[in-house]
């Protein structure tokens, strides 16, 4: 299988026909799933010609891919860890964290998790694009956020994969987990903002904090 390449998971901000490629193609995914999903239907639902479809994205894998990046981008998972340096440490993972649930308390998100678990067994490299341009470089901007906290001397942490990776998990606890097995319902604004405010002070708890704030 060809792996898609990084001009194809990252679209010009200006191309249109792009950006109405990969909003066609999230509603075809999310409605026939990887398997039924084909090219002549995303851009039938496009509507855009097979020529103008493949010489932006020139495979599915490609396609899935660039959908699941748009949409972390889109829901605020690929940022700049200098966008942070005005708040305190806490703030910055509660604005963080509330993206991260934000997203993947979904029903889009949900729903693609979902796909992906169902068909996986048939075509692993669902899987392997699934993680590799959403969860890892959702992971990548939380690294960088906190190995540039570390350098700055605002939080010790030598281990900042480590503690990117606990911290997700823990925001992807409680009702995202039920969620997924369809018996739960994403919880309103001010619970979600206690929610991510709670596990961010759990987890700075086992960090030692340099700022005092």
């Amino acid at each position: 299988m060809t792996s898609p390449t990084s001009a194809t998971t990252a679209t010009p901000r200006d191309d249109r026909k792009a950006d109405q490629i990969l909003e066609a193609a999230k509603a075809v995914f999310l409605e026939h799933g990887y398997a039924g999903t084909s090219m002549d239907l995303v851009a039938q639902s496009a509507r855009v010609s097979k020529t103008t479809l493949y010489a932006r994205f020139p495979s599915k894998e490609a396609l899935f891919a660039a959908t699941i990046h748009a949409e972390c981008e889109r829901r605020g998972m690929q940022f700049r860890a200098e966008d942070f340096d005005d708040l305190t440490v806490e703030d910055a993972l509660c604005r963080i964290g509330r993206r991260f649930v934000d997203l993947i308390w979904s029903p889009e998100a949900v729903r693609v998790y979902q796909l992906v678990v169902g068909d996986a067994a048939r075509f692993p490299e669902i899987a392997r694009i699934f993680f590799e341009h959403g969860p890892t470089k959702g992971r990548a901007a939380v690294v960088t956020y906190l190995q540039r906290a570390h350098d700055h001397g605002r939080l010790r942490v030598p281990d900042p994969l480590f503690a990117a990776r606990e911290l997700l998990s823990m925001l992807q606890g409680g009702p995202w987990f039920e969620l997924t097995l369809g018996v739960g319902t994403a919880p309103p604004p001010d619970e979600r903002d206690r929610f991510v405010q709670r596990v961010v002070r759990l987890f700075l708890g086992g960090v030692e904090r340099m700022d005092g704030r």
